[in-house]
């Protein structure tokens, strides 16, 4: 069946509004020679040509975000380098990227932000050295980015900056591309749950007849697999109702991990997204009722079972009804 990929349109239209962009910088530098004839002009003629990393201007040397859809298939982002100059230039110009590690760290600093880098692990570049031919202003490499690789639980960046060029650097020089893989179950979803544990009776309850509702994050750990993480406990849970506090709680390194036949639309498979927890807890699928995604609400309903030592198996019901994208 053919899923609906909002993010990869979203990438799409990101890449044509590069594309658009890099178009305009070329159209304004050949219009330079125009401006002279407004007696207010600034002659751009007598600018000393310059290379920049049009992307890193166009957005202040902040975060660019790209979301892919989790793929086998390799995605592409293209990185140009630009030539300022009043008109091109007779003359090829060189040009070597390389990582910018010290600018993210700095960037993290600055703004409080955990922004990692990118593991070469998932990514590759066609190359480092550019050479933007006489008479024309850019020059491009590819970035090729291998979403299967990516565990989309941490928040990348591959921070990437002229290292050194034949001309002067400006200072639009630090590109901080934010990848995100995400397939298409990934999102903010309303969540509906039933307990069922007999040692823990307070536990034993319908959440939303307690608390109302509740949103969890399906967060991407595979091409059709998504890990549950409560936002109200910053962390991977279940979430409970307990009522003998009459407050929220969660069970300790418990959560399910959801995998989906994309083809079926069956849940095939529930386990613990916590591996070998020291509780001893496990989570199966509960084959006594139909698990399923159902692609025109984008709503799962799935049970599972949980197990630890030394107490009766806990029986969870869910119904998940995705909102929106995660922020």
């Amino acid at each position: 069946m053919n899923l609906f990929h909002p993010k990869l349109s979203h990438m799409k239209n990101k890449i044509f509004k590069y594309t658009g962009f890099i178009l305009l910088l070329t159209i304004f530098g050949s219009m330079a020679g125009c401006l002279k004839n407004n007696q207010y002009y600034v002659d751009l003629s007598k600018v000393s040509p310059s290379i920049q990393l049009p992307l890193a201007a166009a957005n202040l040397n902040g975060v660019v975000t790209f979301s892919f859809n989790v793929s086998n298939t390799p995605d592409t982002i293209p990185v140009y380098v630009n030539v300022a100059s009043p008109s091109p230039l007779s003359t090829s110009v060189t040009a070597t990227l390389g990582l910018d590690t010290a600018y993210l760290n700095q960037y993290n600093q600055n703004n409080g932000t955990n922004y990692q880098l990118l593991p070469d692990s998932t990514y590759s570049i066609t190359g480092w050295n550019l050479t933007v031919p006489a008479g024309q202003r850019l020059a491009f490499t590819n970035v090729i980015i291998y979403t299967t690789k990516i565990n989309a639980s941490y928040n990348y960046i591959l921070p990437i900056t002229i290292v050194n060029s034949s001309l002067p650097i400006e200072n639009w020089n630090h590109l901080l591309l934010n990848i995100l893989a995400k397939n298409s179950y990934d999102g903010v979803y309303d969540y509906r749950g039933r307990v069922v544990d007999p040692n823990r009776p307070q536990l034993s309850n319908d959440f939303n007849d307690n608390a109302g509702s509740t949103s969890v994050y399906l967060i991407t750990a595979g091409t059709s697999s998504v890990t549950q993480y409560w936002p109200a406990v910053s962390a991977n849970a279940i979430p409970l109702w307990n009522s003998s506090s009459n407050s929220i709680s969660y069970y300790g390194y418990a959560a399910p991990l959801y995998t989906i036949d994309p083809n079926t639309n069956q849940v095939t498979s529930i386990t613990n997204s916590y591996l070998n927890p020291p509780n001893g807890r496990t989570i199966t699928i509960n084959n006594a009722v139909n698990n399923y995604y159902d692609p025109n609400t984008r709503t799962i309903y799935a049970s599972f079972i949980m197990n630890q030592p030394g107490f009766a198996p806990v029986t969870i019901y869910d119904t998940l009804t995705y909102t929106g994208p995660r922020p």
